[in-house]
């Protein structure tokens, strides 16, 4: 069902890697970033995506390359430079897991949602997924960065079951930053959280209670809701009431393209549908870049219920 035909804004962007980089600025942000590295005194291979020293140690672009796509090239080295302090800091700082007690441990542990591709050897650390592509993980919450359990520290401080019980009440604990009541085309609206906190978008595992408590929508069972993550600071749902939920479904489609594209954090660009005991991925990239919805039989009943009732 191709109800989103338009390409998403990324379809526009020359390089496949950094994608809100044209491919002539995203080689200039290499080159740059490659002349920091060597003032530093670190020797690395420059890849599309990230870095690699002559220890092994790799360095990702891709939060760094989002943070200077918003400042003129001029202030580049600058903004890359800032970044790569605070990473060598955190290589060289002790193990946080093996000075903080277990209380502090608690206190800062946080379930936290990744995008699954970019976890490299995911296997190593305890996580489940929680919708196609995307995977709940343990992350301690530190002054300036954050550290994800490995299957060692987990069971160290009490297990997966344990921390993800405490990561989602530390999630619970936080306070709701900007909420927008967005208007879909067409009609209807989908709901959007949006704040500074890398925690914001892993909210979504508080969903459907969240979405009562922010805005007074009651989940019908048999209908479910919509929900899609684009970044680490954004989270998007739509309570399934009406037959607004295809302007919905196109609205959150677009929504979530943009901020997958050009934030910090990127999670998924697709939309998902709660099915009554898991999330069945909506929307699917086309061989053209542009996104298209496939409908299964269980989703199309839902349609046809709520056409039926309107």
């Amino acid at each position: 069902m191709g109800i989103f035909k338009r390409k998403p804004p990324e379809a526009k962007i020359n390089d496949s890697d950094l994608t809100f980089f044209t491919g002539s600025e995203a080689n200039d942000f290499r080159a740059i970033a490659r002349e920091v590295f060597a003032g530093m005194g670190l020797e690395v291979h420059v890849h599309a995506g990230h870095a690699v020293d002559d220890s092994g140690r790799e360095f990702g672009f891709w939060n760094v390359a989002v943070a200077c796509s918003e400042q003129p090239q001029s202030k580049w080295r600058d903004v890359i430079r800032d970044h790569l302090q605070r990473v060598l800091a955190s290589f060289e700082a002790p193990d946080p897991f093996d000075v903080m007690t277990p209380s502090e441990v608690l206190k800062r542990t946080f379930a936290r949602l990744y995008d699954e591709a970019s976890i490299p050897g995911i296997e190593s650390y305890p996580h489940r997924e929680i919708a196609p592509g995307i995977v709940q993980m343990l992350a301690l919450d530190l002054p300036e960065t954050v550290a994800v359990f490995n299957h060692d520290n987990a069971n160290k401080f009490g297990g997966w079951e344990a921390l993800g019980r405490q990561g989602l009440e530390n999630l619970r604990g936080l306070e709701p930053e900007q909420l927008e009541i967005l208007a879909a085309p067409g009609g209807g609206t989908f709901n959007a959280l949006l704040g500074e906190s890398v925690y914001t978008a892993s909210r979504a595992l508080l969903l459907p209670s969240m979405a009562e408590e922010l805005t007074g929508q009651r989940v019908q069972e048999q209908l479910g809701w919509l929900m899609s993550i684009p970044n680490r600071h954004q989270v998007l749902w739509h309570i399934i009431e009406d037959n607004t939920v295809i302007n919905a479904v196109n609205g959150m489609a677009r929504f979530t393209a943009l901020g997958y594209a050009d934030a910090a954090g990127s999670v998924s660009p697709h939309v998902f549908w709660w099915n009554g005991t898991s999330y069945e991925q909506l929307t699917h990239l086309r061989e053209d870049g542009g996104l298209a919805v496939h409908v299964s039989p269980a989703f199309q009943s839902v349609l046809e219920s709520v056409a039926a009732d309107s």
